[in-house]
């Protein structure tokens, strides 16, 4: 029986490239080789994200062996998620330094109704049990986000469990885009945000809603409404939690849509909260 002949593994032009690569890296001194490789240690070592991660390098990507015995790329548990946060702190307007500084220790309670919303927060935390919601709704500069995405820090300080940041304005294009386009990329575009746990959709119904000539929320934009629904009816039928902030209260909600208002207020009872007061940023206070 003869040989068979085997095609080579490597084309001549890729082997004699190889070859030329080795050669110049030979001629490299001692000095060229550390000074080369520093430079690539230290950019990796500074991730434009400023997120560290020992287990992947700071590059977001680990390999692994798929069942045929074949290294694939795959998102790294320990840090993949984080780095999406920061792209969507960056697109929405929130550095990724200001998000980590929103801690229940620098949220500002120095008024009744931002104690009442830290002692609500904390005893979320306590006493949360698996898909409880979180929600606070009302006026703008309250300090509703910082204590959002205080208490999403602390599920994963203290409960080890992951979570999402839904930037209300920077998402909702996208999705509704996809909505209109009647193709698979919606279904595809959404299906995080169904399953994910810990979900925080922050200023919701943001720029959506219409009000009436008494300055009461009247209607809120049809595909709004559509793409907002398929999200939170999923997560209300599943038992995920999500937590929400908003300008619009759920009793307003409700009377626009009072299906998706009773869904919100049957997923965050009895940890939701109607905020008044004063803008702070309008008087250089330091809320999210």
């Amino acid at each position: 029986m003869g040989k068979e002949q085997l095609e080579p593994a490597v084309s001549e032009d890729r082997r004699k490239t190889l070859l030329q690569k080795a050669k110049r890296l030979k001629k490299m001194s001692k000095e060229q080789l550390e000074e080369r490789r520093q430079w690539a240690v230290g950019t990796i070592a500074t991730p434009p994200d400023g997120i560290q991660c020992s287990h992947c390098g700071n590059t977001g990507f680990i390999t692994e062996e798929n069942t045929d015995g074949y290294e694939t790329v795959a998102p790294c548990p320990a840090c993949y998620e984080r780095r999406q946060v920061a792209r969507r702190l960056k697109a929405s307007g929130i550095s990724p330094e200001d998000y980590e500084n929103c801690r229940l220790t620098t949220f500002l309670a120095d008024t009744e109704i931002s104690r009442q919303m830290l002692a609500m927060a904390n005893a979320y935390l306590t006493s949360r049990q698996p898909g409880q919601g979180f929600g606070l709704f009302g006026t703008a500069g309250t300090g509703k986000t910082h204590l959002c995405i205080a208490v999403c820090q602390e599920i994963t300080r203290k409960y080890n469990e992951p979570h999402y940041y839904f930037s209300y304005r920077t998402e909702m294009p996208t999705l509704i885009k996809a909505m209109k386009s009647y193709s698979n990329a919606y279904d595809d575009a959404v299906r995080k945000w169904k399953e994910c746990d810990n979900l925080y959709i922050d200023d919701l119904f943001k720029m959506a809603v219409r009000y009436g000539s008494d300055k009461n929320p009247a209607s809120i934009e049809p595909d709004d409404l559509k793409v907002m629904f398929d999200i939170i009816n999923a997560r209300y039928m599943n038992k995920k939690a999500t937590l929400f902030s908003s300008e619009i209260a759920v009793n307003e909600l409700s009377q626009i849509d009072g299906a998706l208002g009773s869904r919100i207020y049957a997923m965050i009872k009895p940890y939701g909260m109607k905020v008044t007061g004063e803008n702070r940023r309008l008087q250089g206070g330091t809320v999210a």
